[in-house]
Parts: structure tokens; C-alpha cells; sequence
């Protein structure tokens, strides 16, 4: 029955994965054996995105942006899932978030060139395929929570947040509990934090992103060394941004009630940006984030933080008009060649996967 299947329905030969960018507010806590470390909260947003193509082909081959971390990512898939020799493919990386800026383009990169992978090669052809027919080609299809926590595993992702990842699921605005250190025994599942809520936004707001165009924010190594560096996050610290999480941010969400999701945006922010501003502080972009998130409050953008080490900060708009109102002021007050500002939509699908050929 398996071969009749495989013959059925041939595996395909290329695909592309378009994955939303996400934007991560801050983190619960940090720290501290007997909490939870790294759980916060985040949102997914549908620019700037990852978009790759991915062939099959006789070996490993990348184009692009990136590239070579996306072929990296596809030979990890590989080797994680145990793939014959002949396995490989093509990538065209035919976009990509700015690295290292706050938009979690790395976690995207790898989850897409994973979920392409994993069709290519762990589809339709498999011998334990799921034996419903595959979407026609050109039809987009999105994924489940336990296929985003797979494709994680296979190229080593959500170590530390995993916002990116239930995200990369589905979409929206996340909260994740994050993760005793190191695993309780009890853990279903200690290798990620798990989803405590998701909320998709409202289909008219907007979030317009701003990255300063000469800064990047910490990574890889000096970014570890931040961690170990930083002290623990204060229990009152954490109680307070749980609290905003829970009792306001996200009943704001399911309410649609913008202004005072603004208000919670922007209280949450800062407050989780207090542990880490021993570190943060010496980046070259924190006084001019800083200034920033001062300047949108000016211009009436109550909902404003930002992303991760930054530099990008989310300017949260009730519309499209207001949001491409916030960009004309920024051309007026000639701030354009300093920030590049893009409005985006909340995203609310996800990741999705069309079979090309």
C-alpha cells in the first residue's frame, strides 16, 4: 500500500516556504534555577518576511541572502532526520530579514529550509506518509504547532526563546512560559518553552517596523557572554511583567481594545528591558532607540518597544492610514536616511509552503 502511494502521488520538486518575521518584546525572567527562564512575549509580523525556494538536486547548493546559513540548516535537516547521501538541494534565498536586528531572521531561515526539507524529502514519498493527497500544486498550505517544534529540533533552534518558532505556527501574538534550567524530570517536553497563549490580532492594525540602517544588535558569542554576565532577573520584576502579560496585554488583544494594548505594549517593554541594560546599554544604538521610542510617544505612538537587543522597534498603528501617516512625518523630519521604516500587518497564518514543481 506504501509503494502503491509513493506511485500515486510523486514527491515534489521544488517548493517555496514564505515564513512572517518575529518581533520579541522581552523576556518573564532569567536566571533563577527554581522559575521558569525565557519565556516572554512576542508577535509575529508579515514584513519583512523569508521567502526560499527549495529544489531537489544531487548536492547543496545556495543562492542568496544568507545562503550559506541556509545550506548549513538544510545539511543539519539532513543528518537530524537520517536522509540517504543523494538527499540535498538547491536554495534560492529570495529574501530576508536584516541579520541580527531584532526580526528573528535566523530561526525563520532555519524553520523554513527545514519545512522544505521536510517535503522534499519526508513527503508524500515516505513510507509512513500521512496517505491524504498533498495539496495541488500552487495551493498554499500552512503548519501545525507539532511540525513547527519538529523542523525546530532538526536544525537546533529555541534554545533560549522559542517565540519564533510557535510563531512560525499559525502566526500571532505570542506568550511562552519558558523553561526550568536545567529540565525538570517531570517536563513533557523540556527541549522547548511551551505556548501559554497565541491571540491574532486585528486584521486593520498595523506595526510599523523601524530598524536603524548602521546598527546591529548582540549575537552568537558576544551575546552568550552577555547572558552569563547579566544577573538574575528580580522576582518582582518578573511577577510585574507576568502580570502585564496576562491582565492586560492579552486581554487588550482579544478585546481589540488598541489603546490599551498600546499601553501595555509599551509598559511591558521597558520594564523587560531593565535586566538587561547593564548590556544593552553599551550598544551603540541604545541611546538612539531610546530617543526613538520618545519620538514616536511625541507623535502619538503609545505602543511602541523594542525587538530583542534591537536595534528594530515596533510602532504599533490602529490602521493602515495612521501607520503610512507615522512614515510621511518620518520623511518630514528627515529621518529616513537614519531608519528604514515598514508597515506591516500582524500576521495571522503563519508560515505557509506551496509545491511549485
Amino acid at each position: 500500500m506504501a509503494q502503491e502511494r509513493r506511485s500515486a502521488h510523486r514527491p515534489p520538486r521544488t517548493v517555496e516556504v514564505r515564513a512572517p518575521a518575529r518581533l520579541h518584546l522581552g523576556m518573564l525572567s532569567f536566571g533563577n534555577p527554581d522559575v521558569r527562564s525565557h519565556g516572554g512575549v512576542g508577535v509575529m509580523v508579515d514584513r519583512p518576511l523569508v521567502h526560499v525556494r527549495l529544489r531537489r538536486a544531487d548536492a547543496f547548493l545556495g543562492r542568496g541572502p544568507l545562503a550559506e546559513r541556509a545550506v548549513a540548516f538544510a545539511r543539519q535537516a539532513a543528518v537530524a532526520w537520517g536522509l540517504a547521501e543523494g538527499a540535498a538541494c538547491e536554495i534560492d534565498v529570495v529574501a530576508t530579514p536584516r541579520a541580527h536586528v531584532g526580526l528573528g531572521s535566523g530561526t525563520q531561515l532555519a524553520l523554513a529550509v527545514a519545512a522544505g526539507m521536510h517535503r522534499l524529502y519526508r513527503g508524500s514519498d515516505s513510507a509512513d506518509a500521512d496517505p491524504v493527497a498533498p495539496a495541488p500544486i500552487g495551493e498554499a498550505c500552512s503548519f501545525e504547532a507539532a511540525e513547527a517544534l519538529e523542523f525546530a529540533r532538526a536544525v537546533g533552534r529555541g534554545r533560549r526563546s522559542c517565540v519564533g518558532i510557535h510563531g512560525f505556527s499559525r502566526g500571532g501574538l505570542i506568550v511562552e512560559a519558558g523553561r526550568f534550567a536545567p529540565p525538570r524530570p517531570s517536563s513533557a517536553d523540556a527541549g522547548f518553552s511551551p505556548l501559554v497563549a497565541r491571540v491574532r490580532l486585528p486584521s486593520a492594525w498595523r506595526c510599523v517596523v523601524i530598524v536603524q540602517r548602521d546598527s546591529i544588535g548582540l549575537h552568537g558569542d558576544a551575546e552568550l557572554a552577555a547572558f552569563r554576565a547579566l544577573a538574575a532577573t528580580r522576582r518582582e520584576v518578573a511577577s510585574e511583567l507576568s502580570r502585564i502579560a496576562l491582565m492586560e496585554l492579552l486581554p487588550a488583544a482579544v478585546e481589540a481594545d488598541f489603546a490599551a494594548f498600546s499601553a501595555a505594549v509599551r509598559r511591558y517593554g521597558r520594564l523587560a528591558g531593565e535586566p538587561f541594560e547593564p548590556a544593552s546599554a553599551r550598544l551603540p544604538h541604545a541611546d538612539s532607540t531610546a530617543q526613538l521610542i520618545d519620538l514616536l510617544g511625541e507623535l502619538g505612538i503609545e505602543g511602541a518597544a523594542q525587538s530583542s537587543w534591537g536595534p528594530a522597534v515596533m510602532a504599533c498603528c490602529e490602521s493602515l492610514e495612521a501607520a503610512g501617516a507615522l512614515v510621511e512625518r518620518f520623511d518630514a523630519l528627515e529621518l529616513l536616511p537614519q531608519y528604514e521604516p515598514i508597515i506591516a500587518r500582524f500576521d495571522v497564518q503563519g508560515a505557509t509552503l506551496r509545491v511549485l514543481e
